[in-house]
C-alpha cells in the first residue's frame, strides 16, 4: 500500500497515493508538526502541549484536555485512507504520550536535513560534484516558508531553524559552483588546482564581538598583495584567537572567515584540531593538498615533501587557512601558508597566541611581523541579552527581563553556556526563564 507523505518545507500537507488529505484545523496541524519532527518516538503530552500552546495561560485553560480531540481528528484523517488501515493506526497513544509511526524518508524535513549532512560528508571527502548534486536536490524540496500558517511556538522555532538551514544550503551551493568552476593550470602531481570551500556552516544568529571581528577583518583583508615575480615574498598574515573554553572562539573564527571570503577568492581550507593527536599534522597536510586538487596517488609520502607541495600549490593564490582548536601555534606551523596573498586564522585555548596573553575580551596588537592575536572572553551583558533574543525570539526575554539578565550572569556571560541554556528553553517553550536558573546555578532572584 502507498505510504503517507508529509511536507513541511512550505505549507504542512499530507499526501496518500497522489491525493492530499485535508488537515483543516490550524491546531491539528500544530500537533502534527510536533509529532513529525520526532516521528517514531513517543512524545510526552506535556511536550506536545508546550509546543502547540506555549504560554497562552488563561486563553487555553484546559490544553491537556483539548489535546485528545486534536489527536482524534488527526487519526481519523491519517487512518481513513483505505480499509487495510483499520486497526493499524499510524498515530498511537503510548504511555503518557503519542507516537507517529511513519517512515522518516517520506517526511521532506527529514530528507532535507539528512541531505545537508550527506553533502557535508561529501565535501569533507573532496567530492564537490556529489555535494552540489545532493544540495541541489535538497533545495528543490522547498515550496515556500516552512510550516507556513501553522501556529504555536514549536512551529515558529522550526521556521527559524529551517530557514537558517535553507540559507546555509543555498550559500554552500554557490560556493561549490565557484569551486567547480575555478580552475587554473595544474601543479606538479595535481589535476587542476581547485578552489576548496571547507568552512563549517556559519551561525545564523551569531551575536556581538564587534571589536574582535573588526580586528580580525583588518588583519585578514589587509593581507599583503601577491608578490611580483622575482620579489622576496612577504609573510602571510597569521591571526590567532585565544580565550577560555566556552568563550566562542570557534564560532568567532568561522564567522570571521565567512565574512572574509571575498578577500580569498581561491578558497578556504579548514581543519578541526580539537582532540587531535600531536602527530596529526602530516595527515592534515595530505588532506589539504588533496583538497587543492592533488590525486591520492600523487600525495608525497614524506610529510616534509607534502609541506613543500602544499606551499607550491598556494603560491600565487589567495587562500585562507582556518585551524580550529590548536593546542599551541608552534605545533601547527607546518600548516601555515607562507605565500603572499594567503593568510591563516587559528584558535587556541587559553593564552598562547604569538602576540601576548589572553585578556578579558578584545583585540591585542600584532606579535611578530604579520602575526596578530585577538583575545575573546565573556560577552557584554548587552551582547548576552541579544543572543538570548535571537535564539529564543524577542518575546520571552522581554517578558522576563530580570530573569534573562540573571540567566546570562549564571552562565558567566559565556556564549557556549548561554546558548546551551537557550537551546533547552527552545525545546520547552512553556518554561519560564526563571525556572531554568536553579539548573544553571543562578542565585539571583528574578521575576517576570
Amino acid at each position: 500500500m502507498p505510504e503517507l507523505h508529509f511536507t513541511v518545507l512550505g505549507p504542512l500537507r499530507v499526501w496518500h497515493a497522489g491525493r492530499e488529505l485535508r488537515i483543516n484545523r490550524a491546531r491539528d496541524r500544530s500537533v502534527l508538526a510536533v509529532l513529525l519532527a520526532t516521528a517514531g518516538r513517543a512524545v510526552p503530552v506535556g511536550e506536545i502541549v508546550d509546543g502547540v500552546w506555549g504560554e497562552e495561560g488563561d486563553r487555553a485553560p484546559d490544553r491537556v484536555g483539548a489535546l485528545p480531540g486534536h489527536v482524534y481528528r488527526l487519526r481519523k484523517a491519517l487512518d481513513g485512507v483505505g480499509p487495510e488501515r483499520v486497526g493499524a493506526s499510524v498515530l498511537r497513544h503510548v504511555g503518557r504520550g503519542y507516537r507517529l509511526d511513519v517512515d522518516p524518508q517520506f517526511i521532506d524535513r527529514t530528507v532535507f536535513l539528512a541531505a545537508l549532512a550527506d553533502a557535508a560528508t561529501a565535501r569533507r571527502n573532496w567530492q564537490p560534484e556529489r555535494a552540489l548534486a545532493v544540495l541541489s536536490g535538497a533545495l528543490r524540496l522547498w515550496s515556500g516558508q516552512a510550516l507556513d500558517g501553522v501556529p504555536g511556538p514549536f512551529a515558529e522555532h522550526e521556521r527559524r531553524l529551517l530557514a537558517g538551514r535553507w540559507e546555509e544550503a543555498l550559500r554552500y551551493c554557490r560556493e561549490l559552483d565557484l569551486e567547480l568552476a575555478g580552475q587554473s593550470g595544474p601543479a606538479p602531481g595535481a589535476r587542476a588546482v581547485r578552489r576548496p570551500f571547507q568552512l563549517p556552516p556559519d551561525l545564523f544568529d551569531f551575536t556581538g564581538r564587534r571589536a574582535q571581528l573588526a580586528a580580525i577583518a583588518e588583519a585578514l583583508t589587509g593581507a599583503a598583495p601577491l608578490a611580483a615575480p622575482g620579489a622576496v615574498p612577504l609573510a602571510a598574515p597569521l591571526v590567532t584567537v585565544t580565550g577560555p573554553r566556552g568563550a566562542g572562539k570557534s564560532a568567532l573564527a568561522v564567522h570571521a572567515a565567512h565574512l572574509a571570503q571575498a578577500a580569498y577568492p581561491d578558497g578556504q581550507l579548514y581543519a578541526d584540531l580539537h582532540g587531535a593527536d600531536p602527530g596529526a599534522v602530516p595527515g592534515i597536510l595530505a588532506a589539504f593538498v588533496r583538497a587543492l586538487g592533488v590525486e591520492e596517488y600523487a600525495v608525497p609520502v614524506s610529510w616534509a615533501d607534502r609541506r613543500v607541495l602544499y606551499q607550491r600549490l598556494l603560491a600565487g593564490r589567495r587562500v585562507l587557512v582556518v585551524l580550529d582548536g590548536a593546542a599551541a601555534v608552534d605545533q601547527i606551523r607546518p600548516l601555515l601558508p607562507a605565500a603572499a596573498g594567503c593568510a591563516a586564522l587559528v584558535t587556541v585555548d587559553g593564552p598562547g597566541g604569538p602576540g601576548g596573553p589572553d585578556g578579558p575580551g578584545g583585540a591585542d596588537g600584532p606579535g611578530g611581523a604579520g602575526e596578530h592575536t585577538v583575545s575573546v572572553g565573556r560577552m557584554t551583558p548587552d551582547e548576552a541579552q541579544l543572543l538570548l533574543a535571537r535564539v529564543l525570539g524577542p518575546q520571552r526575554p522581554a517578558r522576563e527581563p530580570v530573569a534573562a539578565r540573571a540567566l546570562a550572569a549564571a552562565c558567566g556571560h559565556l556564549p557556549g553556556a548561554l546558548r546551551r541554556s537557550a537551546d533547552l528553553l527552545v525545546r520547552r517553550p512553556a518554561w519560564s526563564i526563571s525556572a531554568l536558573l536553579p539548573a544553571v546555578g543562578g542565585r539571583e532572584k528574578c521575576g517576570g
